[in-house]
């Protein structure tokens, strides 16, 4: 497997979007039950205050960089990393792969339309697409062992999990082995998008590190708090690991 790195206090894979679509196949076959995260920078700067979370991502099979602000980042402090890998275009890329396998996928989180517009979508565009279950991310504690049984008996090969952080993580990580799940991913906010109610950012958007500010202009009253406090934090960061890389 392509070699790792650590890059303020977490461990990622250095993989493209090629190697990490082959090691989940791989993963798939060896059937043992295994985690997926991609990292943002808001993600990176939750870690540094939360070891439980940072934990959960040293115990994941593949953590990817989920962002050109994050590769950026990296390259600055001298890490080789190839390219940003976020989850939902990891998920996106996935889906025509997993119609010619027949992967059995499920689909959990955001709002029970919005999980439910999803599944529609999956099912017009990619005819013979297997979706074994689906459930709406909101749910309380009591709720989780009748979700776990669901995706146990269902027996997805993949777990797309579109939940906020560090619901989906804790989720994951908690249930990893009674769900029996071969990949579970966080993939954040893609069943929105997917369903229309958000837009992915362009190619060019994102490569120039502006993936923030195009999700920001979507919903500014959600996100202008989250992006202030955690870009600032970011930053913050990023120049003390440049202090201790000598950069």
């Amino acid at each position: 497997m392509t070699g790792t790195f650590k890059f303020m206090n977490i461990l990622f894979h250095a993989l493209s979007m090629s190697e990490t679509l082959d090691r989940i196949d791989a993963l798939v076959r060896e059937r043992t039950p295994r985690m997926f995260f991609s990292l943002s920078a808001e993600l990176i700067s939750r870690a540094q205050d939360d070891p439980a979370i940072r934990d959960i991502y040293g115990s994941a099979d593949i953590v990817t960089a989920d962002s050109f602000v994050v590769y950026y980042s990296a390259r600055l402090c001298g890490i080789p990393l190839p390219e940003p890998v976020s989850a939902s275009r990891v998920m996106c890329e996935l889906l025509p792969n997993a119609v010619a396998k027949k992967y059995r996928l499920y689909l959990l989180g955001a709002s029970e339309e919005v999980v439910a517009r999803v599944v529609s979508v999956l099912r017009g565009q990619y005819p013979g697409i297997t979706i074994v279950g689906w459930r709406n991310g909101y749910f309380t504690p009591p709720d989780e062992a009748q979700i776990v049984a669901d995706i146990r008996q269902t027996a997805p090969d993949i777990l797309f999990v579109a939940m906020s952080s560090p619901l989906k993580e804790q989720f994951i990580s908690k249930h990893l082995h009674e769900m029996g799940v071969p990949v579970s991913m966080g993939v954040g906010g893609i069943f929105d998008i997917i369903a229309g109610k958000c837009r992915l950012a362009p190619p060019l958007v994102s490569r120039c590190g502006l993936e923030w500010l195009y999700r920001f202009l979507q919903e500014p009253r959600r996100m202008w708090k989250r992006y202030l406090i955690t870009n600032a934090k970011y930053l913050l960061l990023l120049g003390r690991e440049l202090l201790k890389r000598g950069g």
